[in-house]
């Protein structure tokens, strides 16, 4: 009959906590089903086997030593060592021993040479788990420190309570100076008052995106999560959560401006530029609006003479001697080609015409094409919204009054010729 087929053995059976008992040679005697469901390993094959077979070669020594003195102990201290488990894998294991004499001391009867372990074994993952559920605030603390996430704590009126290392890494600020600060005074001040304002709206949560000033007065884009926690007696306040979105904001800012520029000008594209044009048209623009479609005459022969590269360069210094001539608020964009359209906003009176001849006064100051000066002339067409109301009709009324004037001019230079 075995020892442990006791009630007392049956209770130990039961126990949540993995029990193992070897003898003091440390042969595996017995094990609770706790042992197999953690271990994985075939009761059979387990018991009568060495337990140093289980361990790792590593932990040998050290389990030999603990083995051997516990029986003076009496009780062994918490051990870690490393057990295979029934997948061939090292589980980080943590145990604790008590030597049982095999006959009871006050029995009279001279036991000390015999008697086994029990021994407790509960996985190391297990233990990390409750000390966390158990609030171990040095493993809390070095979570949340080393976070990549931006992690604060403000109170009821948004001043900063607390924050991560995060803070000092992405806005290089120390915690030490800027606790009780209000969280929106570290903002870019355009960004504030979406903050409080979103602050003052929240209903349990909120997201924003708003900017941030180091002491450099360069500028972070945070992505922020805020919890509303005041209800919460332990927090009293919000809990923010951030991330770094400057290089995405960047990357996306660098897309707009490929798609709404002219690759080779800087200037506006053909559809960003009509955008803007139908904004002013159709917001009930309260003054007149005036387009300018400039065309450059005999362009083509620039790039069949000289090349396309010196026609590159023709182009460019057009697009800059265009943004030279106009006012601070006026748009100019290339439709393609050798097309320019000038936008004037506000051009009351005789602006259009007054403009139009300065463009082509700019332009006809020879231009570096290649190895060569050149000169040209441009054809400006004209239109207003005072007869053409809508963008498309100003587009295409500013485009026939350019093919007009070129259409003369051509006529007036042949006859010259003649």
């Amino acid at each position: 009959m075995s020892p442990f087929s006791t009630d007392l053995g049956r209770i130990a059976a039961e126990l949540p906590d993995a029990l193992v008992i070897v003898d003091q040679l440390g042969t595996l005697l017995w094990v609770n089903d706790a042992s197999v469901d953690l271990m994985g390993l075939d009761r059979n094959e387990w018991v009568g086997e060495s337990a140093f077979g289980l361990m790792h070669p590593d932990d040998h020594a050290a389990a030999l030593d603990a083995f051997s003195t516990v029986a003076q102990s009496g009780r062994g201290g918490l051990m870690d060592i490393r057990v295979r488990d029934g997948n061939g894998k090292w589980r980080q294991c943590e145990i604790r021993g008590r030597f049982v004499p095999a006959t009871p001391p006050d029995s009279g009867v001279d036991g000390e040479d015999s008697g086994f372990v029990i021994i407790v074994v509960r996985d190391v993952a297990d233990r990390r788990r409750l000390e966390l559920a158990a609030g171990d605030a040095d493993l809390l603390r070095a979570l949340v420190h080393h976070s990549t996430s931006l992690l604060m704590m403000l109170d009821a009126d948004g001043a900063i309570v607390t924050a991560n290392g995060e803070l000092s890494r992405s806005l290089r600020r120390d915690i030490a100076v800027v606790a009780g600060e209000s969280l929106d005074s570290l903002m870019v001040p355009a960004d504030r008052a979406l903050f409080r304002d979103t602050l003052r709206a929240i209903e349990g949560s909120a997201d924003v995106t708003v900017r941030f000033r180091r002491p450099d007065d360069s500028t972070v884009h945070l992505d922020m999560s805020i919890s509303d926690l005041r209800d919460d007696p332990l927090v009293n306040g919000f809990v923010i959560s951030g991330t770094d979105v400057t290089s995405l904001v960047d990357t996306q800012r660098a897309l707009r401006h490929m798609a709404d520029h002219d690759s080779l000008t800087g200037l506006l594209s053909r559809r960003a530029l009509i955008a803007e044009l139908e904004a002013l048209v159709n917001d009930g623009y309260q003054h007149e609006v005036v387009v300018l479609f400039c065309d450059l005459d005999s362009f083509k022969q620039v790039n069949d003479r000289l090349g396309h590269g010196a026609g590159d360069q023709v182009l460019v210094e057009v697009a800059r001697r265009l943004e030279q001539s106009i006012r601070p608020n006026d748009l100019v964009g290339r439709l393609g080609g050798d097309e320019f359209v000038v936008v004037l906003p506000r051009a009351a009176g005789v602006v259009g015409g007054d403009m139009a001849e300065r463009i082509s006064t700019e332009l006809a100051e020879p231009i570096c094409a290649g190895d060569e000066l050149i000169s040209l002339r441009v054809s400006i067409g004209s239109a207003s919204t005072v007869e053409h109301p809508t963008a498309s009709r100003l587009m295409s009324a500013a485009d026939r009054a350019m093919y007009t004037l070129k259409h003369d001019r051509r006529a007036a230079d042949e006859h010259q010729s003649v």
